[in-house]
């Protein structure tokens, strides 16, 4: 009897190039199922076999012959234009070379104070005010000396000293106000001359701005007629059909090694069970009753398969026949004497059992 071998483990190297070789076939697969030759108004692409091409097959792309005149002639004009450009390229650089010229324009203004003497304005504005007051106030003074008199009232009688308080506060009111509207005129006139400073300088600024301005357009207009001609359209190479790319799982080499691997050691284990199984039998077997001497009893049942001895030799011959052999068990060292089970079998004697584990047992009591 043999133990069972445990299966040997996989080759990494021998998993590792059939997983590539798996992948390989995979991205050919998918590479074949993705070239899709596509016709269309513009022209068409298609793919041709080329041993030197990798993968084997190169993409050529083929114009209709409307849009191949139009190549032709887009071609002819994008390299006129491409000409073009390059007469212009000493323009561009005289004009990338030289600073942008800001001789003549107006120069950059900032903000100045405007020259105004705010008192003698003042001054002018009470002035004219108190020129239309005092012939006023002179008449008033004479009208009220006058009605003083006529009533007989002299000057320091209670009633002329009140008169002469109200007519000095009426005029000093007057004269207040007078040096007031002067203060407000001065200060509007101050505004008004800043403002008046502000906008010229803005307007100064404005047009040193504008004159920037025209003069950078001139010098960029070279450059810019320049990028026009270097981006002179072509004509569209036809791209095909939109569709949606085909994919191919790549094959799980290790998974599928793996999962054999795993039923080899299930099938391992479960044969080392049934064989730890059956070696415990065979003690059971071994506990047989064996006489002294190395002869079997002849009251029991013993275990005689062939499949259970080893170094057997025959060594005589019974009476009704059968040879009799000296033998091992093979789990033991000690030599027996006896028949074997396949041999009684074979005679047709009623003296053979089937152990429960499955080997063969004979009766010697029957033989």
């Amino acid at each position: 009897m043999s133990k069972p071998r445990p299966p040997a483990a996989p080759d990494p190297v021998q998993l590792a190039n059939a997983q590539s070789t798996a992948n390989t076939a995979t991205a050919r697969e998918q590479q074949r199922l993705n070239m899709i030759n596509t016709t269309g108004p513009q022209g068409s692409v298609r793919y041709i076999a080329d041993p030197s091409a990798p993968g084997g097959y190169r993409q050529e792309t083929s114009l209709s012959p409307l849009e191949q005149q139009n190549y032709d002639r887009s071609t002819g004009v994008y390299g006129s234009a491409l000409d073009t450009a390059g007469q212009q390229i000493g323009r561009v650089n005289q004009a990338l070379g030289q600073g942008l010229n800001t001789e003549g324009l107006p120069d950059l203004q900032g903000f100045n104070a405007p020259d105004f003497d705010r008192q003698r304005f003042e001054d002018s504005v009470y002035a004219s005010q108190t020129r239309r007051l005092d012939p006023q106030f002179q008449r008033l003074e004479r009208s009220q000396d006058a009605r003083l008199a006529a009533q007989g009232l002299g000057a320091n009688s209670e009633a002329t000293r009140n008169l002469r308080s109200d007519f000095a506060r009426d005029r000093n009111d007057a004269y207040g106000e007078a040096a007031n509207q002067a203060i407000q005129a001065g200060g509007a006139e101050q505004s008004r001359a800043i403002q008046n400073a502000i906008a010229g300088g803005t307007f100064g600024n404005q047009a040193r701005t504008q004159g920037l301005q025209e003069r950078a357009y001139i010098q960029n207009q070279p450059l810019q007629q320049l990028q026009a001609l270097l981006g002179t359209g072509q004509v569209g190479m036809p791209t095909g059909i939109q569709y949606s790319p085909t994919g191919v799982a790549q094959t799980d080499v290790l998974g599928a090694n793996a999962l054999s691997q795993q039923q080899l050691n299930s099938n391992y284990q479960a044969k080392m069970a049934q064989n730890n199984a059956l070696m415990s039998g065979l003690f059971q077997l071994g506990g047989a009753a064996i006489g002294a001497g190395g002869q079997i009893s002849a009251a029991r049942q013993t275990p005689s398969d062939r499949r259970l001895k080893r170094d057997i030799k025959r060594v005589g011959t019974m009476a009704n026949g059968l040879p009799v052999y000296e033998y091992r068990y093979v789990w033991g060292r000690k030599r027996h004497i006896g028949v074997m089970a396949q041999d009684v079998l074979k005679a047709g004697i009623d003296a053979v059992v089937r152990h429960w584990t499955g080997f063969l047992m004979v009766d010697y009591g029957k033989l």
